[in-house]
């Protein structure tokens, strides 16, 4: 029988792990160190669960998490996750399947939003997950109407590291 915190634990897996993976693979080219800062993630919402005070939403918390152990993960360039006791008996499946078709254009996408600025990373991605502006601000430290001028510069930016020829 699972407890409250495993449980919850379960659901924001669920209901996060695809985002917070796309996230990672925002932050590191290689896609197995993305799983390690992934775990490293969940590692840290595991650990922090019961100090969440519903000050925001529970996603602008789990996000500002995936953030600031992503700034961390990828300066050291950590090539081991953190240990810890998950929740024995959850299914850890990998994140999303796609086609190879999709896998490289994700990693050219991934590739390209890697090359930006540390904040402009963490803007793209949460924004190709359709995560409000006001969310983006709680989690990059930003105003709502700066984080609206980052994304037109977000935009042009990606468009001319995709299409350096202009094509």
């Amino acid at each position: 029988m699972k407890n409250s915190k495993e449980l919850e634990f379960e659901n924001l897996y669920i209901a996060h792990k695809d985002k917070i993976f796309r996230l990672c693979l925002g932050f590191v080219k290689d896609r197995e160190l993305a799983h390690d800062l992934f775990q490293e993630i969940l590692i840290k919402i595991w650990r922090h669960l019961d100090s969440f005070r519903s000050d925001s939403d529970i996603s602008t918390w789990v996000y500002r998490i995936a953030y600031n152990t992503a700034i961390t993960f990828s300066a050291k360039e950590m090539k081991k996750p953190a240990q810890a006791d998950l929740p024995i008996g959850m299914d850890l499946a990998e994140p999303e399947n796609n086609s190879h078709e999709q896998e490289l254009q994700l990693q050219k996408l991934y590739n390209a939003i890697n090359a930006l600025p540390e904040t402009d990373r963490v803007i793209a991605t949460l924004l190709l997950e359709n995560t409000p502006y006001k969310t983006i601000a709680a989690v990059t430290g930003i105003s709502e109407n700066y984080v609206a001028v980052k994304v037109n510069r977000i935009k042009i930016s990606l468009t001319q590291l995709l299409n350096p020829n202009g094509k």
